[in-house]
């Protein structure tokens, strides 16, 4: 006879394993802000596509690859965030302030800059500017596959962390007892505005309507399957606390076994497994989607690249097939350990500074590349007859 499996709650008597995952939540926040930088370099290699048209078909291959970089930016985020909530390193409280805080100011931030410098900008020359907001909604969804442009994740982040709040919060008050079914019942809350927004998409993609500039810094960022997987996780860290209590251990020891190096690998591995297995869901749905979105069967088998990848056009619009990538960060979560405590906390909130001095500097580089391509296109001045140019012009 093999060896007989241990409970869960039998594990807290034994003594701890050794291994722990090298990488820490602040390494996978450090890859995730890693991730976000190749907008950045997406952006000027498609400019460099307008510019220079030979470039651009030498480049597909290229921008394929880093869309998939940029899309495993908002797992790593929240795999990172998980981790600061399994070692209630910092409370619900202070990731909601935080994750809906930098939400808002986006939001804010993009309707100025939408209101006053895009739209603003064109009505001062257009006889009739009240007509300038629908126009550029009408371009956007003509020239987007999606139908909208959704950028704020952290709308994602922030529903992620009031999903786990009601799931796992034990308020002090009014929601006591029995009454605490009430208060996880909330956690339905997310999960509508995540199908929301998901069926927004998908209508806007498909020519059904068209969603308002103001609405696109409120709708999620990212693929539907991985909120779900975040979901999985919730419920998997529940589940076993309940298991956990149901043998008379209270919910101290089941935080404190949640700091265990035994814990954290075995989170790591579930996490890993389901990577893999949200990335074949969301594959399956994707290919449903598509071929229910196709008039028929025979037209689908027939039909070139380009007509297939139309009939795909609502289906990724609503985010499915975003999470494949996923199955390509199974094997590093192996190496992560939740429970890993960074030496320097501080480094924490320098992350999202150097990812953004990255960014800018890339941008000046790539602005200095292009120029360099555009000025072998164009007839050259000598410095003084430059220098002569902005005299006279500065004279008049």
């Amino acid at each position: 006879m093999g060896k007989k499996r241990r409970k869960l709650h039998e594990l807290l008597k034994e003594e701890d394993i050794r291994y722990r995952g090298p990488i820490s939540y602040q390494g996978f926040q450090a890859l995730g802000w890693l991730c976000i930088t190749m907008v950045t370099v997406i952006l000027l290699v498609k400019l460099g596509g307008k510019i220079k048209p030979e470039l651009a078909e030498s480049t597909a291959g290229l921008l394929n690859v880093l869309n998939y970089v940029r899309s495993l930016s908002l797992p790593f985020l929240l795999i990172a965030n998980f981790s600061k909530i399994l070692n209630n390193s910092e409370g619900y409280k202070k990731q909601l302030i935080r994750n809906g805080g930098i939400a808002v100011a986006i939001y804010l931030g993009s309707i100025f800059l939408f209101g006053r410098y895009v739209v603003g900008s064109v009505g001062l020359f257009v006889s009739d500017p009240e007509n300038v907001a629908p126009m550029i909604e009408s371009a956007l969804q003509q020239f987007q596959v999606s139908g909208v442009i959704s950028f704020n994740m952290f709308i994602d982040l922030f529903l992620c962390t009031l999903f786990m709040y009601f799931l796992n919060a034990r308020p002090p008050k009014v929601f006591t007892g029995k009454k605490v079914i009430f208060f996880r019942l909330f956690a339905l809350l997310p999960v509508a505005y995540e199908v929301c927004s998901m069926l927004l998409k998908g209508f806007a993609a498909a020519g059904k309507i068209q969603l308002p500039l103001w609405t696109y810094p409120l709708l999620t960022v990212k693929p539907p399957v991985t909120f779900l997987l975040f979901m999985m996780l919730a419920l998997y860290i529940k589940k076993r606390e309940r298991h956990f209590r149901r043998y008379g251990k209270t919910h101290a020891e089941y935080q404190a076994y949640l700091k265990t190096n035994r814990n954290s690998l075995q989170f790591s591995v579930f996490l890993s497994i389901i990577l893999v297995v949200a990335a074949i869901i969301d594959f399956i749905l994707m290919l449903v989607l598509t071929v229910t979105y196709a008039p028929d069967l025979e037209s689908m088998a027939s039909a070139s690249v380009e007509t297939v990848s139309h009939y795909a056009e609502v289906s990724i619009a609503m985010g499915f097939g975003g999470s494949v990538p996923l199955i390509f960060v199974a094997p590093l979560v192996l190496l992560y350990s939740y429970s890993r405590i960074p030496r320097n906390k501080l480094l924490s909130l320098a992350i999202p500074v150097i990812a953004f001095a990255l960014m800018l500097l890339i941008f000046l580089e790539g602005i200095h590349q292009g120029l360099g391509l555009y000025s072998n296109s164009i007839n050259k001045v000598s410095l003084q007859e430059l220098l002569d140019t902005v005299n006279m012009t500065v004279v008049k």
